[in-house]
């Protein structure tokens, strides 16, 4: 007996499409690796933000997660063995929709080299743009926190973005 069980969170199509919401969305329309990785996780499970520590440099951003973990609320299936062990599964996938987009130039191959997202605009298709619209009109609140508040927290060290969600290790940061 088997079971056949999809999620979005391991479809590089679809984990090319969330790097690509939360790139438009985006200051400058640029993200850390690091940074895109974590939003992406949490695009996927928003619920899962409830184990964020709120950063106080960071200004409306606990009352930000906290509306956002009541306006996404964990559903029955949404159980796994921990959000770190799904993060992990998730970076090949995210590896490969990354490069995908570097490809095809979607991101800027060269901005790559220094762990660093960049999109390039003009190189989407008008029916990707809409739907990149749509999604983002479905779920203004959770993207706009994804991809404007969540990485003012920072990537690297202790108070990085890694130590402060769970998501992954962090003590061997360079800071």
């Amino acid at each position: 007996m088997f079971s056949l069980t999809y999620t979005p969170a391991y479809d590089p199509y679809h984990t090319t499409f969330r790097l690509l919401v939360l790139l438009t969305c985006a200051k400058d329309h640029t993200f850390t690796y690091r940074a895109a990785r974590a939003a992406d996780f949490f695009l996927c499970f928003p619920w899962a933000l409830e184990g964020v520590r709120a950063p106080s440099n960071v200004e409306g951003f606990r009352k930000d997660r906290n509306g956002i973990v009541r306006n996404y609320p964990k559903s029955n299936y949404d159980h796994f063995p921990s959000a770190r062990t799904v993060f992990e599964r998730m970076e090949m996938i995210q590896a490969t929709a990354v490069s995908a987009l570097a490809g095809s130039k979607m991101i800027d191959p060269n901005a790559l080299r220094t762990d660093t997202l960049v999109l390039v605009q003009n190189v989407l298709p008008k029916e990707l743009r809409s739907s990149i619209n749509e999604f983002r009109e479905r779920k203004p609140d959770l993207v706009n926190f994804l991809a404007l508040s969540f990485p003012k927290i920072g990537d690297l060290g202790k108070d990085g973005i890694f130590a402060r969600s769970g998501l992954g290790e962090f003590s061997y940061d360079v800071v």
